[in-house]
């Protein structure tokens, strides 16, 4: 047996994606304040953060049973709720 780790068996390069090379042509948007494509569209890149979407988590029963301690618990229900998240 070699003492070469055997994931590096496998290992390959991978090419570098760099947003220079592919939009060369985008802009600063200073009503947006972010980067912007000559048809309007945002340019979004690793550092900022996701358009925050509004999500919505319905109601639902937890049921009755045991805990790992012994103890009964009733079933009850769990109000739905509303919240803004990051992008999906």
């Amino acid at each position: 047996m070699s003492k070469k780790p055997f994931l590096m068996n496998f290992k390959q390069e991978v090419p570098c994606f760099d947003p220079a090379d592919v939009y060369d042509d985008d802009e600063y948007n200073q009503k947006l304040q972010m980067r912007t494509l000559p048809d309007g569209s945002l340019l979004w890149n690793a550092r900022s953060r996701k358009y925050p979407t509004s999500c919505w988590t319905a109601g639902h029963r937890i049921k009755a049973g045991y805990t790992k301690s012994g103890k009964y618990k009733p079933s009850r229900y769990v109000k739905g709720k509303s919240d803004k998240r990051g992008g999906k």
